[in-house]
């Protein structure tokens, strides 16, 4: 009976110790965000425009007029991706640094800005956006 006590209670802790040393496959360092995304937007004289945000693998991304709307233009700017945080280092429009929570679930795609002081970025990627 000590035998296949000690026995069992060494086999649990090595299924404890294995498990434990296991990577979590389930936990997502980074969002899959690569690709297209879509979503309409309304910007503050109330006109609304169709956009795309495409995610490039070299960690770029273009924001798109999908329509044509005056006072607006097409942009591109180069980011670093820390598992769910996306800090934006290059861009033409605005000079600083800005930081932006990335929650993806499924089809969808939020962007919530931690730390911008570029309002015009702001409002251009704060929405929820839809894979195309």
């Amino acid at each position: 009976m000590k035998n296949y006590l000690f026995s069992s209670l060494i086999a649990l802790s090595f299924i404890f110790l294995i498990s434990s040393c296991k990577k979590d496959e389930d936990s997502i360092q980074s969002p899959d965000i690569y690709g297209s995304w879509t979503v309409l937007q309304t910007d503050s004289q109330g006109l609304q425009y169709n956009v795309e945000l495409k995610f490039n693998t070299d960690n770029s991304y273009d924001w798109i007029l999908l329509d044509s709307v005056d006072g607006h233009s097409n942009s591109y700017a180069k980011f670093n991706l820390i598992e769910n945080v996306m800090v934006i280092t290059e861009d033409a429009d605005c000079s600083f640094e800005g930081e932006y929570l990335l929650i993806k679930e499924y089809d969808k795609l939020a962007i919530i800005a931690i730390t911008e002081s570029c309002g015009p970025r702001a409002a251009a990627l704060e929405y929820l956006w839809v894979k195309k």
